[in-house]
């Protein structure tokens, strides 16, 4: 076991979570979009240097102006409508930005790769935008058009969303570096251990779980929005499921642009994409659970 990592990793993850807990019960909803549309932008940034330092080209300005765009739109129309956006503005953007990029390579008389350009652009805007913007969408859920003040049950399903994720993230790092003897996908990540994803499905589910059934002692009980203790426990399942994907899909594109961290911005965990790429999965499950089970 590597403890000076592992103390980096604990001090920085301890760091960002005080942060986070700040934000979380400190921030107006209207700075919400703000700050969604700058970490999208960031993330974005560190995912179009990963697909340069791959060797595949891209609009990355325009990506993470995409990015932004669709985060922003879709928090907009939530708020505007209620109760979250339904996804027609959506495709709305996503048309936009699609149009955009064909516009954008026209003129390029020396690209030796065109559809590798337009489609590293096209997939950053789907990977980065179009999974971030579920985080805006769990905010809204169920809130009515006329609300004012901060809307808390859409900042406990967020804080759902981020402990499904991380918890999964902290189990399957902890277990697999006590108990990990087989390895998962040892191509993509070589620490990674079957042991580890085990041991972070249950803490994940577990944390979840624990989150749900606390809240319906609290004046905001998610079963109000269909997520009770009960339901939490297979949706857990599938969360942490998700957040394992994320991680190894980030550790697939890094592997293939022979980096090791995405970014330097967090010490002990590398850039900001690299302690959110299981959130970016999270976030969707929950919301889609709600709208298609709930």
């Amino acid at each position: 076991m590597n403890l000076p990592a592992i103390k980096h990793r604990l001090v920085s993850g301890f760091s960002i979570a005080a942060v986070l807990f700040t934000v979380f019960f400190l921030m107006p909803d209207v700075a919400a979009p703000f700050i969604l549309a700058a970490l999208a932008a960031v993330m974005a940034l560190e995912f179009y240097r990963l697909m340069t330092a791959a060797g595949i080209p891209n609009f990355d300005r325009y990506g993470v102006l995409g990015c932004v765009a669709l985060v922003g739109v879709t928090w907009f129309a939530g708020w505007r409508t209620g109760h979250g956006a339904d996804g027609a503005w959506d495709a709305v953007v996503l048309f936009l930005i699609v149009i955009g990029i064909f516009l954008r390579q026209f003129p390029q008389k020396d690209n030796p790769a065109p559809l590798q350009t337009i489609g590293g652009t096209l997939f950053g805007v789907l990977y980065i935008g179009l999974l971030w913007s579920f985080m805006g969408k769990l905010i809204l859920f169920g809130r009515p058009a006329a609300f004012e003040g901060i809307y808390w049950p859409g900042r406990w399903l967020l804080l759902y969303a981020v402990f499904a994720a991380k918890f999964t993230d902290i189990g399957a790092y902890l277990i697999g570096c006590v108990l990990g003897r087989h390895k998962l996908i040892p191509r993509i990540s070589p620490a990674k251990s079957w042991e580890g994803v085990f041991g972070g499905i249950v803490i994940g589910t577990l944390a979840g779980t624990l989150l749900v059934w606390g809240l319906e002692f609290s004046a905001y009980p998610l079963g109000r929005l269909g997520l009770t203790p009960l339901r939490a426990i297979p949706l857990g399942v599938f969360l942490s499921v998700c957040a394992v994907v994320g991680d190894l899909v980030e550790s697939l594109f890094k592997r293939a642009a022979a980096v090791k961290d995405s970014g330097g911005i967090v010490p002990g965990m590398g850039g900001t994409l690299d302690v959110l790429d299981s959130i970016l999965f999270t976030a969707p499950g929950v919301y889609l659970f709600l709208r298609l089970v709930a």
